[in-house]
């Protein structure tokens, strides 16, 4: 499977790879056609005091010098372009894959496993398609290496030759190896980076209850596996990095003895044996380099297996083949909707209709399944068993995007991204300043957000980190605000809020008009007050999924 990936990978990039191993291939040959004019200037020039065919050699070099210069810089400029496109592309895949990804298709994966696919695993791939032009480096030096050592003596090529089976069963013996073990280091570093995630995101939270040693302790233990896994990996890559280019080592050493007593005998010139001590020293980095792109290959292999294990998760929330157009107007109603969780039901049987315009609180105890009702009305999880209709029209049957924009959903956690609080409020959308400026005045946080340092264009900390849970939940509050939606679906959004914010809050959902209906999950008494109806989700499921009772006071927004 990893193979595929690394095939499409190759492909996207063929000509820039073509153009970067033309050059490669041009640039060694240039190379090692230096030691060949060497030897010429040795035998024809220096020995035999021929001072013009000693310049015309040296000429010869300096020419193939110029070529080796473009030539290599030809292939450094296209590797390194083909391995940028490479790793844009796959993070492009990657990021689009899990935007259409849904809570239940991502179950078994941590937020810091995904990130170091999409870093980590992407940079071994990218790494791999970089190097690939050498593979044509090797083979020429190769092609080049062997005869020149044959016109030399046969001694030689034979010390050259032999050296061959030893280098292929060293390259035979440690691969899969090496590939077992990366594949462990891999995990390994997920699971870590899930750890850290947890401990940047949980560690403040858990401080108070004492919880942050736990937390500690965990990553400790993660961190140790990632040792011990990379000293069994860096145990296999040495020994195979170390052995590999000895092979050839020792073929030097023995060359340069037989080579010594050949030219003792007169049956090579010295300047074949500088020769031959140069070619040997290249074919001896020729081979180094070859273990360095095997390892890179067993580790874009086992790098690709982990990107392409999510590229192919698929959506349970799936986009119909045929959407139909969302209505402008009807009543969103679940009909014996169930969801369940780890082989249990955590909501219903549940039936519930919310009309137009209508503000409708949900209440219950915690697990009740309120937050899970809130998700299936806004279609980012289907349910189990029922359906949700908007309008008399089963959502399956909507376009994912316009139903989205149709019925806003607000978390209880909102999520804000790194950048600034207008960026956060447009999403990309073509907003004016008047726009984010209205919606965060229904929301109650204009004037906080005028009071930063830069207004609308402070940039927040990662995850809204330098702004207060309650101007968190205003803001996402605000970014709903400037959809066009005709549901507004809240899971307990003013839960941050004083009583006066709150109140100020609400009677700005109030003032939205008979237009848009609310489905508010809360626990706060101000909110059901507001209500036109409230609906308890009962605790026991199948006893009582869902019943109405009246709300406290409030008029009927419907009209």
């Amino acid at each position: 499977m990893s193979a595929g990936l690394l095939r499409s990978c190759v492909r996207a990039q063929w000509p820039r790879v073509a153009a970067a191993t033309a050059g490669g291939l041009l640039r060694q040959a240039a190379l090692l056609t230096v030691p060949w004019c060497v030897q010429h200037a040795l035998d024809d020039g220096v020995v035999k005091g021929d001072s013009g065919a000693t310049l015309r050699w040296a000429l010869a070099a300096l020419a193939l010098a110029v070529v080796q210069f473009a030539a290599l810089a030809t292939w450094q400029w296209q590797a390194r372009m083909a391995e940028a496109g490479t790793g844009a592309a796959l993070r492009d895949r990657l990021t689009a894959r899990l935007a259409t990804l849904d809570r239940r298709a991502l179950a078994g994966y941590g937020h810091g496993d995904l990130a170091m696919r999409a870093t980590r695993d992407v940079d071994q791939v990218r790494m791999w398609v970089y190097g690939l032009p050498v593979w044509g480096v090797i083979a020429v030096t190769f092609a080049i290496v062997l005869p020149a050592v044959a016109a030399l003596d046969p001694v030689l090529l034979a010390v050259t030759v032999l050296m061959v089976p030893l280098l292929a069963a060293v390259n035979l013996a440690f691969p899969k190896p090496y590939e077992r073990a990366g594949d462990r280091v891999a995990q390994a570093h997920a699971a870590r980076a899930d750890a850290v995630e947890d401990l940047l995101s949980a560690g403040a939270a858990v401080r108070g209850i004492g919880g942050a040693p736990a937390l500690l302790d965990r990553h400790h233990a993660r961190s140790a596996e990632v040792e011990e896994l990379t000293g069994a990996l860096a145990r296999i890559q040495s020994a195979w990095a170390a052995l590999g280019p000895a092979v050839p080592r020792l073929a030097i050493a023995a060359g340069v003895g037989f080579g010594g007593f050949a030219a003792l005998d007169g049956r090579i010139t010295v300047g074949g044996l500088v020769a031959f001590t140069v070619w040997m020293g290249t074919f001896t980095l020729a081979v180094t380099v070859l273990v360095d792109r095997l390892v890179d290959r067993g580790n874009a292999v086992v790098a690709a297996r982990r990107i392409e294990e999510i590229l192919a998760l698929r959506a349970t929330v799936t986009e119909p083949d045929e959407p139909e157009p969302v209505p402008a107007r009807g009543a969103l109603t679940a009909d014996g909707v169930v969801v369940r969780h780890g082989g249990r039901d955590v909501l219903g049987p549940l039936d519930l209709t919310v009309a137009p315009g209508e503000f409708v609180a949900v209440t219950g105890p915690t697990g009740s399944g309120k937050s899970s009702l809130l998700r299936l009305l806004g279609r980012l999880d289907d349910p189990d068993a029922g359906a949700v209709r908007w309008g008399g029209t089963d959502v399956r049957r909507l376009g994912l995007d316009e139903l989205r924009t149709a019925v806003a959903l607000v978390p209880q956690r909102p999520v804000l991204l790194s950048g600034s609080v207008a960026d956060n409020l447009r999403l990309g959308r073509d907003l004016g300043q008047a726009d984010l400026e209205r919606a965060c005045r229904d929301a109650c946080v204009h004037d906080e957000v005028m009071a930063l340092p830069d207004g609308y264009g402070t940039v927040l900390g990662e995850g809204g980190s330098t702004l207060s849970g309650g101007q968190v939940q205003r803001l996402a509050l605000a970014r709903a605000f400037l959809l066009p939606a005709s549901v507004l679906l809240l899971d307990d959004v003013t839960s941050a809020l004083d009583t006066g914010t709150e109140e100020r809050v609400l009677a700005a959902l109030a003032a939205r008009g008979p237009g848009t209906s609310v489905v508010f999950v809360t626990h706060r008494d101000a909110v059901r007050a507001a209500a036109d109806r409230i609906v308890e989700i009962g605790a026991e499921i199948g006893a009582e999924a869902g019943a109405d009772v009246p709300a406290r006071q409030g008029g009927d927004r419907r009209g």
